[in-house]
């Protein structure tokens, strides 16, 4: 369900006037003022968001560490249309809103992203979030090889391509001590858009919609996207990876491409976005002999 404008009852509840915000938020994320302070409403879709209060959970814990995260001004409002969320606007503009930053910026970037992982393990969140499993269960979900089967048949050379990889990276699990791997609970998305500064200062984190928890080097897959590779680099001068973890990059981000693929329609099914990441290569060496 994509609206222009959110739900009136909602708005009238919350005394909210509906500003303008990017298109790529459209129909989930509104602007909003209520009495000339500026907000954000989001809607969530619990069909979409399993275990919704998981991510507010952890924002909290993040904003009782002095961390610039969202902050709800009000409980939430539980509807027949989603899960209405209202936050005070943080300040700051992300420094892209759209395709990668620049190598400087990548490694701005994994730098903080190393920060936040000691402070996400700090919380002492230990828990799975609902309705999320790990790597390793992803790609074991019989599930999958069904519906990479069927694609198969219809896409013969992609879906060899992505069963083959579905393979390598189960087979590389199977080999490495996932066991020994640092944890914690990730935030999933930490995208350049993700990020509000003002000038050098981070000013916030936003978007902690599929935060879970996981292995800590998860967080790669988004952030690093098969190759921004100064993402890892800032990132390892902050906290150096162990051996184990750089072994894990490439078949953790291998079974990123495969969340929400195991029981769905092969016909329907558009596998673009996980085909063209899966076809980049990065130029760190480490995690491709690690």
């Amino acid at each position: 369900m994509a609206d222009a404008v959110p739900d009136p009852e909602v708005c009238a509840r919350w005394r909210l006037t509906p500003q303008a915000l990017p298109a790529a938020r459209a129909g989930r994320t509104w602007a909003v003022t209520r009495d000339g302070a500026g907000h954000i409403l989001k809607r969530l879709d619990p069909a979409d968001s399993p275990d919704w209060p998981y991510p507010l959970r952890v924002a909290a814990a993040l904003h009782a560490r002095g961390w610039p995260v969202p902050e709800p001004t009000d409980e939430p409002l539980v509807t027949p249309g989603g899960v209405w969320l209202l936050y005070r606007r943080l300040p700051g503009r992300p420094l892209r809103s759209s395709g990668p930053d620049s190598p400087a910026q990548q490694r701005t970037r994994g730098r903080l992203l190393a920060r936040l992982h000691a402070e996400l393990a700090a919380t002492g969140i230990t828990a799975q979030r609902g309705g999320f499993r790990s790597p390793v269960e992803v790609l074991a979900d019989p599930a999958l090889e069904r519906t990479l089967r069927a694609y198969e048949r219809i896409h013969p050379a992609d879906g060899a391509r992505l069963r083959a990889c579905r393979e390598a990276a189960a087979a590389r699990f199977a080999a490495l001590p996932t066991g020994d791997a640092p944890r914690s609970v990730v935030h999933g998305d930490f995208a350049p858009w993700n990020l509000l500064f003002d000038g050098d200062r981070l000013t916030g984190v936003l978007d902690f919609e599929i935060a879970h928890h996981n292995f800590q080097v998860a967080d790669f897959a988004l952030a690093w996207r098969g190759y921004q590779d100064e993402v890892i680099r800032g990132y390892d001068e902050v906290r150096p990876l162990s051996d184990l973890e750089w072994s894990l990059i490439v078949p953790v981000f291998h079974a990123w491409l495969f969340l929400g693929v195991a029981g769905r329609d092969p016909a329907t099914l558009d596998l673009s976005w996980s085909l063209a990441h899966l076809q980049k290569r990065s130029g760190l060496s480490r995690i491709w002999t690690g």
